[in-house]
């Protein structure tokens, strides 16, 4: 029953973010109400800047206004004078398209929409209405759906551009159709304009108004490939990639992109029962299929109960110190006789040959290229690999650093169990587990965590991995460690600050403060 609740909630989005909201008069400026899915009115002779393009942390008034370096000064009779710094204006978007790839003898039925508004008051575009005051009313608009506009194009008509003007009288707007010739068919880039100028001489108080009477709002342009087919649309050359770029092309090679945005994404639909069909889209929206943590092993090395309490090697020695009385509890800590170091090297074993399949999967690529992007990525994996395989020796050789990993999970375990208390859940302490790819982090970075001569000491290892996966208890299980080690290496200077961690969101910070203050009480 979630498909249908989902679409309903797409459904509202859409209608608050494109509109419309409500069919009858609307009490606020559309262009307030409506973010997106506007094509407004060109502005005559200014050039504008793109707010993406200007990077960094930008004032919202740096999205209308840019101040471009000062131009030399000019020098008459041996006095100089200062020219002023031009500004340049990010100038709204009036149109908005696609391109797409065609075979054969094409023929394209495009296909537009779009509504206006106007005030209610006054009636007619531009015009503002007045109380029995003589003030300004704050306004009314009504909605008015345009026509739709159906227009043809084929390729016998010759390439180049061509131009069909739609919405006389309401509005004033064009389909622009532009075609060149690609290899073996044609890249056609159909194009929806605002045609409309706001005037110049519109009083600042009116300016808005303007704007709003001659933007049109829910623009939508599709078009259907009556005759001709719709192909892969090009990609580009891998060699004018950059090596990240080259990477998600191969990651994502099975994915058939059929045509490419401008001023909003595109989507498609090519089925073999009916013809195929290209539209703008201001929305997308696509199903995200659900990240599972489970690789299919449901090894105890995983349980925090045993790693809590375990001996990494039977050397009796690696045992001191540990809390006699928490490796006496059979019911609460299971497996403490157990040596965990054959089990954690057990447990990076599987990840080796996870790897293994993945490398001769890049050997059978058919492109050079290919496989040697494949190849970097595997590179990447045995670097890892061989990460968790030193602090695997790292936690058999070094006592001081395998009881600094017990007491880490001894944290976690406990801090783990009193949330579940806390919020009414009773949980066996046995039956909480490390998610593999948390494990297999801790594993990674301990070693360069505590030694400050590791070749790895100054690389960001960062979790990627969607919200709610446990990325949070990964991080705390690393800071947890860390805090266990420093205290045990330098007793008398080992306090202190040991980890800064920051959250861009206030309600996050607290949540993240709660479980981290669980962790630091546990220790």
């Amino acid at each position: 029953m979630y498909v249908e609740a989902r679409k309903r909630l797409v459904d509202w989005l859409r209608r608050q973010l494109i509109g419309p909201v409500r069919e009858d008069d609307l009490g606020m400026s559309p262009l307030d109400q409506y973010p997106t899915g506007v094509l407004h009115p060109i502005v005559p002779d200014v050039s504008g800047i793109d707010p993406a393009s200007a990077g960094g942390e930008e004032s919202e008034s740096a999205l209308f206004d840019e101040q471009e370096e000062p131009a030399p000064d000019d020098e008459t009779d041996g006095q100089a004078f200062a020219r002023p710094a031009r500004r340049r204006r990010y100038v709204p978007p009036s149109s908005v398209g696609f391109s797409c790839f065609v075979h054969g003898e094409v023929r394209l039925s495009i296909t537009c929409s779009a509504a206006v508004y106007r005030d209610a008051e006054a009636g007619n575009r531009g015009a503002v209405g007045r109380d029995e005051a003589g003030r300004f009313l704050s306004g009314r608009y009504t909605r008015i759906q345009l026509p739709e506009c159906t227009v043809e194009w084929s390729n016998s008509t010759g390439f180049g551009e061509s131009g069909d003007v739609i919405w006389e009288g309401e509005a004033r707007a064009g389909v622009d159709v532009r075609a060149r010739p690609h290899r073996d068919g044609l890249i056609v880039t159909v194009t929806l304009c605002n045609r409309d100028e706001l005037a110049p001489d519109v009083p600042p108080r009116l300016r808005m108004r303007d704007r709003v009477a001659k933007s049109l709002f829910e623009a939508d342009v599709s078009c259907v490939v009556e005759s001709g087919e719709l192909a892969e649309y090009p990609r580009v050359d891998p060699s004018l990639l950059t090596e990240e770029e080259q990477e998600l092309e191969l990651q994502y090679r099975e994915q058939r992109i059929h045509a490419v945005g401008h001023g909003a994404a595109a989507n498609w639909e090519v089925r073999p029962d009916r013809k195929a069909r290209v539209w703008s889209e201001f929305m997308p929206e696509a199903e995200v299929p659900m990240m599972t943590v489970n690789t299919g092993s449901d090894d105890a090395v995983l349980r925090l109960s045993r790693l809590a309490v375990a001996p990494m090697t039977d050397d009796p020695e690696q045992f001191a110190g540990t809390d006699a009385p928490m490796a006496d509890d059979p019911e609460r800590f299971v497996g403490a006789d157990a040596p965990m170091a054959d089990a954690l090297e057990r447990f990076v074993d599987a990840y080796a040959g996870w790897i293994a399949g993945q490398q001769r999967t890049a050997s059978e690529l058919p492109g050079h290229r290919e496989r040697a992007t494949a190849h970097r990525i595997c590179h990447r994996m045995r670097v890892a690999l061989g990460r968790m395989r030193g602090c695997v020796e790292m936690l058999r050789t070094d006592s001081l650093a395998a009881e600094s990993f017990r007491l880490a999970n001894r944290a976690m375990l406990d801090q783990m169990v009193q949330a579940d208390r806390v919020g009414g859940k009773a949980t066996e302490p046995g039956d909480y587990r490390w998610r593999p790819f948390q494990l297999a982090f801790l594993l990674t970075v301990m070693v360069s965590a505590i030694r400050e001569e590791d070749e790895f000491r100054d690389v960001l290892d960062l979790i990627w991995f969607p919200t709610g996966g446990g990325k949070t208890e990964a991080y705390l299980g690393l800071i947890a460690f860390l805090i266990a080690w420093r205290r045990l290496k330098y007793p008398g200077s080992g306090g202190g600050t040991s980890a800064f961690m920051r959250y861009t969101l206030r309600l996050l910070t607290r949540q993240q403060f709660e479980r981290a203050a669980r962790m630091v009480c546990a220790l």
